[in-house]
């Protein structure tokens, strides 16, 4: 390569770098991404590699040894050696490559987000390459580039006032150099380093002064209002009047209420020899839109790794120990546990701490910080509340003792409907037990009139209270509406009731050892229900919402009586609210679509966990093969041709072989040079293999593209040619 042609390429090069450097530098403004200067760094070795035109079969390695070095630079730390490292490296991929394929891109980690934006990179480099060096245009990248900027610049925090002035200058730079190259490329010039500098000189002063004037010059006002602050004001006024949630734990239940998206995020896996659900906290205050937390902060207590909780109570059987472990994929500091809970392993470096005020326990670092666990061990038992004595409580034996029990539990706002308690006598008139007056009220919610509906569900007004409006208007909503009504009905008729948030059991996706399932529970499985105390049994749960089950399991030591579900109350003039056709209800704890997307991935994963050793095989020889036909594409291409073109007969056929044919000799190792003609490089192709083929080939394409002359009359004897020219290519290049 000439050293002018060097020069030229350089700088090319080194402008399409700083156009592209436009698109990172306010990746730091608009994201949380960090060490930038690795990203950008990148980028340049890769046009450097491109610019000392590096063979592909070592750019890909180089390529990928220095992501890993900067990903081990950015989330690594310690020594090259460690091998955790690259164990922690392979199991992240592994989890990433999971999410991906389920669509679930919130739960990738920081690490594959780093792979991924790297691979980005790497194909945009490739992109800039091909439009510099073989298009020979940037127009597109160019306009796309500022789109890119004046967008950010409106719409978020970044300013890109001289961001785009920078782009004005490269891009106008990139066009002009890009256009006298193709001008060059046509026209047969002489002396070119000298045209390159007289061409050079004007641009750059005209691209100087361009970009002074309009720096300098005064500027007309907009004639047209902006309009971000109307799109702006425009969508906060459809998100308030929509009001749309995205399913999932989340700390604030003090405005219940509106429609819900479902959120596919897998929050944790459990390893589990029973199905159950997985409590997280309560709270204990009515408000009328939603519930708070009103006990004491500290009536709680700290816990070791391991040790025994002494608030549930367990089943009264002698039964063996149960084990579920929590693999965590989306990190929080609480614990979720089943029913009759014993304890939880797994934070031997801190602590657990219980807070009774929402009979919640979280996991905290020896300096008294929440700390997010990666895996923990529960233990419990099954749960077996006894019926008999659960109907055997109408009261509590010393009302003074549970004081607190009344004050917490049976509260309910001064604001509610008198018809909310009325209900709530007229459904539990017939029974004179809390059990029995508690299923009633469960059942209730069983009845017709009520659907389980995330979309269609209405916000009470301000001077509307959330139980009311779901009891005697709507009869649609989901768990917090059908947990909520079914709570403040039991505190109505002063039996002591809190309103539990958790999880449902999950979906199930595979077996484990010891004839244990495991359950992958995602932030569709967030769910809310109830529990009732009773002195000899504790807080028992019950499920009010339609569709679902609850797990707890009864002592059947007493028949069980009948109770026969009551028909909501309504008021005649009350007005009906619109007829929404019902669908087939679906369970929310399983999601079908998304159990069938993802239940092949633990077979998977574990079939190529006990033969990892042929895959290896396998990909070792499939790479071989595919670096064998890449490396050897010359020899085995020119016989695919000639079996492709042994069948076709039309009028363009001469002219697709003929370019086909041109692509074979650049393969071979003769390439054509800029500015080269056809018969020029003919000549050369003739004096290499001794021959007179390809003049003779040359003449009948110039016939055919300049005059219009027909070859496929001549294509049985220039095939012959063709073909013998093509199997001369098959050699190596001597």
């Amino acid at each position: 390569m000439k050293k002018s042609r060097i020069i030229y390429t350089f700088i090319l090069y080194l402008f399409g770098f700083f156009l592209l450097l436009e698109w990172m530098l306010p990746v730091p403004i608009i994201t949380q991404t960090g060490e930038l200067r690795y990203f950008n760094l990148f980028i340049a070795i890769s046009l450097i590699l491109y610019f000392f035109q590096f063979p592909w079969w070592l750019r890909i390695p180089i390529k990928f040894g220095i992501i890993l070095y900067f990903l081990y630079r950015i989330f690594g730390g310690g020594l090259l050696r460690d091998h955790s490292w690259m164990q922690i490296l392979i199991s992240d991929l592994m989890d990433g490559m999971k999410s991906l394929l389920v669509g679930d891109w919130y739960d990738l980690s920081d690490l594959s987000r780093s792979l991924l934006l790297f691979i980005l990179l790497w194909l945009m480099t490739y992109l800039l390459r091909y439009w510099l060096m073989i298009r020979k245009s940037i127009f597109i990248f160019y306009v796309m580039t500022i789109i890119y900027i004046a967008v950010l610049d409106t719409f978020t925090g970044y300013v890109g006032d001289w961001a785009m002035v920078r782009i004005v200058a490269i891009g106008f730079a990139l066009l002009g150099l890009l256009f006298f190259q193709r001008l060059l490329g046509k026209e047969q010039f002489e002396n070119r380093p000298y045209i390159i500098i007289k061409w050079a000189f004007p641009l750059v002063i005209m691209i100087t002064v361009s970009v002074c004037l309009g720096y300098l010059l005064p500027k007309a006002d907009p004639i047209w209002p902006d309009p971000v602050p109307f799109i702006q004001s425009t969508a906060e006024n459809v998100q308030s009047q929509s009001s749309i949630s995205t399913i999932g734990y989340g700390p604030d239940d003090s405005q219940l209420g509106g429609p819900f998206e479902g959120n596919d995020r897998v929050v944790f896996e459990v390893e589990t020899p029973s199905k159950q659900y997985w409590k997280v906290e309560i709270k204990d205050y009515y408000t009328g839109k939603g519930w708070i937390s009103t006990i004491e902060p500290d009536s709680g207590f700290r816990m070791e790794s391991g040790e025994v909780f002494p608030v549930e109570i367990a089943s009264r059987k002698d039964e063996p120990i149960k084990e579920a472990i929590v693999d965590v994929k989306l990190a929080y500091p609480h614990i979720v546990r089943p029913y009759a809970f014993l304890s939880v392993k797994g934070n031997e470096q801190g602590y657990f701490q219980y807070n009774g005020s929402l009979d919640k326990i979280t996991s905290y670092s020896d300096d008294d910080q929440p700390v997010q666990l990666e895996e923990y061990i529960v233990q419990y038992k099954n749960t077996a509340f006894s019926m008999k004595e659960m109907r055997k409580t109408t009261m509590v034996p010393n009302e003074q003792q549970y004081d607190d029990l009344f004050k917490y539990f049976t509260q309910l706002p001064e604001s509610l409907p008198d018809r909310v308690r009325e209900l709530a006598d007229e459904i539990t008139a017939e029974h004179d037990n809390w059990y029995d007056q508690a299923i009633a009220i469960e059942n209730y919610f069983q009845s017709g009139d009520f659907i389980y509906d995330q979309k269609n569900v209405a916000i009470p007004e301000e001077d509307q209270d959330y139980v009311d409006q779901f009891l005697f208007e709507t009869f649609r909503g989901y768990c917090d509406n059908y947990s909520t009504s079914m709570v403040t009905l039991l505190r109505a008729v002063d039996i002591p009731a809190r309103w539990v948030k958790g999880y449902t059991a999950g979906n199930y996706i595979g077996n484990a050892a010891q004839e244990n399932s495991i359950y992958q529970v995602t932030n569709n499985e967030a769910h809310s229900w109830v529990e009732v105390y009773f002195p000899t049994e504790g807080w028992v749960p019950f499920e009010p919402t339609k569709g679902f089950d609850n797990f707890a399991s009864y002592e059947q030591d007493e028949e069980k009586t009948e109770v026969e579900p009551v028909q909501p109350k309504k008021e005649e003039n009350k007005v009906e609210a619109p007829k929404i056709k019902e669908q087939k209800e679906t369970k929310k704890d399983e999601p079908k679509k998304y159990r069938n997307s993802i239940s092949i991935w633990p077979k998977l994963k574990a079939f190529s966990a006990e033969n990892w050793f042929i895959f290896v095989v396998l990909l070792i020889v499939i790479i071989v093969g595919c670096v064998w036909m890449v490396w050897n594409k010359s020899r085995w291409i020119p016989y695919v041709l000639i079996k492709l073109y042994k069948k076709k007969n039309n009028e363009d056929i001469f002219v697709h072989a003929y370019n086909d044919l041109l692509r074979q000799l650049n393969r071979f190792g003769i390439k054509r040079e800029p500015g080269q003609t056809l018969r020029e490089y003919a000549l050369e192709i003739d004096k290499h293999f001794d021959t007179n083929d390809m003049t003779r080939l040359t003449e009948y394409y110039e016939r055919m593209i300049y005059r219009g002359d027909p070859a496929d009359e001549d294509w049985e004897h220039l095939q012959d040619i063709w073909e013998s020219l093509l199997r001369k290519t098959t050699k190596k290049l001597s």
